[in-house]
């Protein structure tokens, strides 16, 4: 008897490791990568250390936000268990103990500051924008942010998308810190844009798949959300995507670090891969940005292309051989 209730004592430990590793959804770590974005557009990924610090950021980000979903299952528990897929989390399903997931939560977000404050100690200088504290103050609005959330604003329509967005420019700007790049306006902007019609194309695919009654128990949001108005917040935020990433590529302040115009030949990309987002967002069980991006090839052909035509532009863009292609 003592022997089967050891084993019945390591098999449910083990199951709750498992249904641990499964609640900090490290499918979603790619996420993360607008992290990496700065790397790519400041031009610094020329450089070794670059790599290093901004990969730094990455983890910690990844902690972050790792300790953030497993908060806002624990408050969406009771939501979830009315959701068919959600229902299945290891929070809602019983499968992880409310007691190990705020243990895992408060170690995760530990995890993610020390390295924040460890990539704040070798970027520190008094000079830069916020007393030299970006690094410290961008993860720290990161995850203020995010716990509103999960305490009550994903329950308030529009501004729930609107947060989801933000808290990827922050992920942006502290991916800047880390390596010491400049802020720019664009990366907000172009960024926000983006994020806010990734987030409306998942609240789309929600309200589709769903019959009203549950989808309003699974997010008190939806009672506000109906097809035809998610239809012009989506055409809106995709137009204003395009459009604020064509006035990236064209704008006198990036012409003269890049020196050229040559930014604009990826514009094509761009549309495309938002234009195909939004072709299989539609389809049954693909409304999540990470389920759709992870199952389409022809989605990661098109951002490794775009990552090496960008590269190829930063870094070749200005030489006189191509830089005389366009008329500035």
């Amino acid at each position: 008897m003592q022997v089967e209730q050891q084993q019945d004592v390591g098999l449910s430990r083990g199951g709750s490791t498992v249904a641990l590793i499964e609640a900090l959804r490290t499918k979603h770590w790619i996420k993360n990568a607008f992290v990496a974005a700065p790397l790519l557009f400041s031009g610094r990924f020329v450089h070794a250390w670059a790599w290093w610090q901004a990969g730094a950021a990455v983890a910690a980000f990844c902690m972050l936000s790792s300790g953030i979903y497993l908060i806002n299952d624990i408050f969406d528990v009771r939501h979830d268990r009315s959701h068919p897929v959600k229902s299945r989390r290891p929070i809602a399903s019983g499968r992880l103990p409310v007691a190990w997931a705020w243990a895992s939560a408060a170690a995760c977000i530990i995890a993610g500051l020390a390295i924040s404050c460890w990539l704040e100690a070798l970027n520190y200088h008094p000079a830069k924008s916020l007393a030299g504290y970006e690094m410290l103050v961008w993860p720290l609005l990161y995850v203020a942010i995010n716990l509103a959330y999960s305490m009550g604003l994903k329950h308030k329509a529009i501004v729930d998308v609107v947060i989801v967005a933000f808290g990827f420019v922050l992920r942006a700007m502290a991916g800047s810190a880390a390596i010491g790049a400049p802020v720019s306006p664009w990366l907000v902007i172009c960024t926000f844009t983006l994020c806010l019609f990734l987030a409306l194309a998942k609240r789309h695919s929600e309200i589709n798949e769903l019959d009203a009654q549950t989808a309003i128990s699974v997010r008190p949001a939806n009672t506000v959300y109906f097809k035809a108005f998610l239809d012009h917040m989506l055409a809106v935020s995709s137009g204003l995507a395009i459009m604020t990433y064509t006035l990236y590529c064209v704008a006198p302040r990036t012409v003269a670090r890049l020196g050229s115009a040559h930014m604009i030949w990826t514009v094509p990309l761009v549309v495309y891969g938002m234009f195909r987002y939004w072709l299989i967002s539609r389809r049954p069980g693909q409304g999540d940005p990470i389920v759709a991006l992870l199952g389409d090839k022809v989605m990661w052909l098109v951002l490794a292309g775009y990552v090496m035509l960008s590269a190829a532009v930063i870094v070749w863009g200005s030489h006189p051989s191509a830089a005389g292609l366009l008329d500035l």
